[in-house]
Parts: C-alpha cells; sequence; structure tokens
C-alpha cells in the first residue's frame, strides 16, 4: 500500500476500531503522532473520503476500507507532504460497480442493462433515483449489494 493508504489506516489499526469519529481522527493525527496541523489533518481526510479509502456510516463516523484494515503499519512511519500532493486513485463509483457486477453474474452487457434501469426509474414514474433502481436491478438478478449498502445510502439519501 501507498503511503496516502498507510497515513489513513494508522489510527484504525493503532486503535483497533472499525469506526472513528473526525474528532478522532484529527486528534490522532495532530495529538497523538504530531504529524501534521489541524488543516492538513482536515485536508487528509478530505482526500480519504474522494479516494474512497475512507466512507461515512450511518453515525457518520468515519470507516476504513475494507481492504486495508488489516494494513500494517511500519515501525517509525511518519508521513510526508507529498500525500496531499500526490495522484488520488480513481475511485470507481458505486452505480457502475454494481452495474458491472450484475453484467458479470448475469452475462448481460452494461449497455443493455441501463436502459432496463431507466424502465424501473419510469415504472415509478420517476421518482426513484438511478442509485434506487440499480438496487432493484441488482435485487431482480440475485446480485448481493450489502457492501455497497452505506455508500448507496448516502447517494439516495442526498438526492
Amino acid at each position: 500500500m501507498g503511503e496516502l493508504e498507510t497515513t489513513l489506516a494508522a489510527p484504525f489499526v493503532h486503535m483497533r476500531l472499525p469506526a472513528l469519529s473526525q474528532m478522532k481522527l484529527v486528534f490522532y493525527y495532530t495529538q497523538d503522532k504530531r504529524w501534521m496541523g489541524l488543516d492538513d489533518a482536515k485536508k487528509l481526510i478530505s482526500i480519504g473520503l474522494t479516494a474512497g479509502i475512507l466512507t461515512k456510516d450511518e453515525r457518520g463516523e468515519f470507516v476504513l476500507a475494507e481492504s486495508l484494515r488489516e494494513e500494517k503499519i511500519p515501525l517509525g512511519f511518519r508521513p510526508t507532504d507529498e500525500i496531499f500532493s500526490a495522484p488520488l486513485p480513481e475511485k470507481k463509483d458505486v452505480l457502475d460497480t454494481l452495474l458491472a457486477e450484475i453484467s458479470t453474474k448475469t452475462g448481460l452487457e452494461v449497455k443493455v442493462l441501463v436502459p432496463e434501469l431507466s424502465e424501473i426509474r419510469a415504472h415509478f414514474d420517476n421518482l426513484i433515483g438511478d442509485y434506487a433502481a440499480v438496487v432493484l436491478l441488482a435485487k431482480k438478478y440475485g446480485v448481493e449489494f450489502a457492501q455497497h449498502r452505506a455508500e448507496l445510502l448516502s447517494h439516495i439519501e442526498s438526492m
């Protein structure tokens, strides 16, 4: 993993907690480890959200990506300022991810599933958005979407 991922994973690994509030994250980076100032800590959290390394749960706490929960933090690790200037890993939208999973399971191409998504929305007089429609499409084809639930809910609730 890169320096950004290690820096973001450190408080979760050291505190052995699955979710942390923004206050605890900022305290860890600024006071506990003295790695950065307050503004940089908030910027780091924002970068983590943008990159998909961090997500917010239903209580508003930050949760580390599943793939980084067992990250090993090297002894004496200290991040450099390059974490703020490094290019962000490209985050794929949950809608595209779920459509790709449905496509893989069913053997249908995504370009065939998109009109079906539109049909589902039309069935509900376009009162539901794409994110709610993709959940219904996933249920129709028996594709598991629980791992995307928090992100889907955040998109649905923001509409």
